[in-house]
């Protein structure tokens, strides 16, 4: 390669000095992005001392350089040949492109990315996301959203992209003496050079660095500042395989934790009549003594996109605004739980809500090497006996594989966007130009569908309005209140929503013997400190709704009406009661409440037979949680254990959960 005449900042014959400072560059770069990662994610992680900081900061260091060593190990290969064509100028200038600047910019895309995906989820990106991109709606429609919503991640990533080439170009490889011989100089640079890729990659001398080694650095909490998302992503390419753990003695595991489902038949005759007063479980719901001599046979699922309890009054006491007036007051003729999520995307809270399956591990079930296993799911178990089931979603036929996820669930009919669209009264304004139709006409269209089918049934509806880009229904605009983050004021709208479908409802014949469960798929943003920690992560609501005979709701014991208009007073709030529970609870405790004699896998437990002593589950950033209701906490690690909680319990539920997943054993 002939000498560069162009000025640089480096210019250098050596290429071992020319390779350590393009990789110095892209460490620099990656290390720049890891900062603003952080710096758009402050609420979320608590650092606590300078200590951990420290941590922190060789963490990112240690994991940058094996990442570094790890996407550019065939730029590296293709400069260390000891042959005299990769002096060639055409062949140095492929080498550039192809194997050093993209994987670069791959690396600083994905962390750019990931600082404002990662409000959303909590976890870093890993390599589901390429399978999930196919799946999760329109895409080239939402990108512009994205772009401009978040403005300061699109121009930083544009800043790190000039730099990139910038300084990439300044760094000059010019041509060696060729009139000497360097045989054994490329020898023996190979060799070195190949030892200390090799070393990089590894993480040093000891056993290979893993990407759930972050917990060595820091809380597990805070163990997505370690990481990169270029690493997660290469590291999980093919990360949808669990290992057969054995933390416990296989009895010792069944002894503290058995997913085992049976029906009970002293559960059963306390409980087939419904939720009564003094029964041993709800001894404080005086106001539900109306109900006990009735059996609700038809079963309504509500799953809310995006919704926290932090938007609600009946969960947060009016200690923040509240965006959900009519839940406020819905909660005060219904029974309130503690509701927990056990995952923080839309993909692993269908499978948990409707199949009692959490999501502990990198991959969703539904893209993991574990997507076909056989299920035995609750649509499944009611269809089976006599129910008619049906899964509503507003959003295109294909999103997140929902319409293939629910017949192997055991939902009979599928209604999503194509269906609406074919229905006499829907007009092509009712779509919301992202995701799907918007959510007061979609749940119009839901309670008429519903009107069709026989009893009893069992329907579940997810919805789409509070969701990213957060698109308001035209004739909506301007009707309900802005809160700090823009999601408040879509969930305010889909609470409207709701008031409008159970309006609907209630002149119908079915209502009177329908049960409501109204929950969410994950929690939204975080607007405050208390909702940006594991005690917050996860909390949704869990909302049981039972109506009076004559279709009406149930009226409080002080006789209290309920709100009247969206933005009505909800007057004193629901008291929740303190059991959690959790997305996978709801599958059993409805198999108690209608006395089906069924057995199934359940990584939950009914709230009749564990009434007080509810806890979560959840995968975090490579780490296990659980939360118990006293706020305690277990964190189960790779290398280690946090908390001051049930670390048994959570070992068990975690070794039973690889192991039947492994071996197909979840029905």
């Amino acid at each position: 390669m002939t000498p560069n005449r162009k000025r640089g900042c480096i210019r250098t014959s050596n290429i071992y000095a020319y390779l350590l400072s393009k990789a110095l560059l892209a460490l620099l770069l990656l290390l720049a992005a890891q900062a603003f990662f952080y710096l758009s994610n402050t609420r979320i992680f608590h650092i606590a001392d300078t200590k951990e900081w420290l941590g922190i900061l060789w963490g990112n260091i240690t994991f940058g350089i094996a990442t570094i060593g790890c996407l550019l190990l065939p730029y590296f290969a293709a400069n260390l040949l000891p042959f005299k064509f990769r002096w060639n100028k055409h062949y140095h200038r492929l080498t550039e492109i192809l194997l050093y600047y993209i994987p670069v910019l791959f690396i600083i895309i994905c962390d750019i990315c990931d600082a404002s995906y990662y409000q959303f989820t909590y976890r870093r990106l890993t390599g589901e996301i390429f399978n999930y991109l196919g799946i999760s709606g329109n895409m080239g429609s939402l990108w512009p959203h994205f772009l401009v919503d978040y403005w300061h991640s699109t121009l930083f990533g544009l800043l790190l992209i000039f730099s990139t080439f910038w300084f990439g170009t300044r760094i000059q490889l010019t041509g060696r003496n060729q009139y000497r011989s360097h045989r054994l100089n490329d020898l023996v640079g190979l060799v070195i050079g190949v030892g200390v890729i090799l070393f990089l990659i590894r993480g040093g001398f000891g056993h290979s660095l893993d990407w759930q080694d972050t917990t060595k650095y820091c809380q597990a909490k805070n163990s997505a500042l370690v990481t990169n998302s270029g690493y997660n992503i290469v590291r999980t390419f093919n990360g949808g395989t669990l290992a057969d753990t054995h933390y416990l003695d296989d009895r010792q595991a069944q002894t503290l934790f058995n997913p085992l489902f049976a029906p009970d038949s002293t559960v059963t005759a306390a409980f087939r009549t419904g939720w009564a007063p003094n029964a041993g479980t709800y001894t404080t719901l005086d106001t539900l003594t109306h109900q006990s001599a009735r059996h609700f046979d038809n079963i309504v699922v509500i799953v809310l996109e995006s919704f926290s309890q932090e938007y609600m009054g009946c969960y947060n006491q009016g200690i923040m605004p509240s965006f959900t007036p009519f839940l406020d007051s819905l909660a005060r003729h219904s029974i309130v739980y503690q509701g927990r999520a056990n995952g923080k995307k839309s993909i692993e809270g269908i499978p948990a809500i409707f199949s009692s399956l959490p999501t502990l591990m990198p991959f969703p079930i539904t893209l993991s090497d574990y997507a076909s296993n056989d299920l035995h799911s609750l649509p499944a178990i009611l269809r089976d006996n006599g129910y008619h089931t049906a899964f509503f979603h507003g959003s295109y036929n294909g999103v997140l594989s929902f319409d293939r996820l629910c017949p192997r669930m055991g939902f009979a009919e599928y209604y999503g966007q194509n269906e609406y669209m074919a229905d006499r009264l829907a007009r092509q304004s009712d779509y919301d130009g992202c995701w799907g139709i918007y959510d007061e006409y979609f749940l119009q269209y839901m309670s008429r569908r519903i009107s069709t089918f026989p009893q009893p049934f069992f329907a579940g509806v997810f919805t789409l309005s509070s969701h990213h880009p957060y698109t308001m229904q035209p004739d909506r605009v301007g009707q309900f209140p802005e809160g700090p983050h823009p999601l408040c004021q879509v969930v305010a709208y889909t609470d409207n929503a709701l008031r409008k479908f159970f309006d609907s409802a209630r002149q119908t014949e079915w209502y009177p013997h329908t049960l409501f469960v109204i929950t969410a798929d994950h929690s939204g943003q975080g607007l405050s400190r208390t909702y940006n920690d594991y005690n917050g992560w996860y909390r949704i609501p869990m909302i049981i709704h039972l109506p009076q005979p004559d279709g009406s709701p149930a009226q409080p014991a002080d006789g209290a009406a309920p709100s009247a208009g969206p933005f009505a007073p909800a007057g004193p709030y629901a008291a929740a009661y303190p059991r959690l529970m959790q997305q996978t609870d709801l599958m059993p405790t409805l198999l108690d409440y209608l006395g089906i004699p069924a057995h199934a896998v359940c990584f939950g437990t009914s709230a009749f037979r564990n009434p007080s002593d509810g806890w979560q589950i959840a995968y975090g950033n490579s780490y296990y949680q659980l939360e118990t209701a006293d706020g305690k906490v277990a964190v189960l690690t790779h290398s280690n254990e946090e908390g001051n909680g049930h670390i048994q319990l959570l070992k068990s539920i975690v070794q039973q959960y690889n192991h039947r997943l492994i071996n197909n054993q979840l029905k």
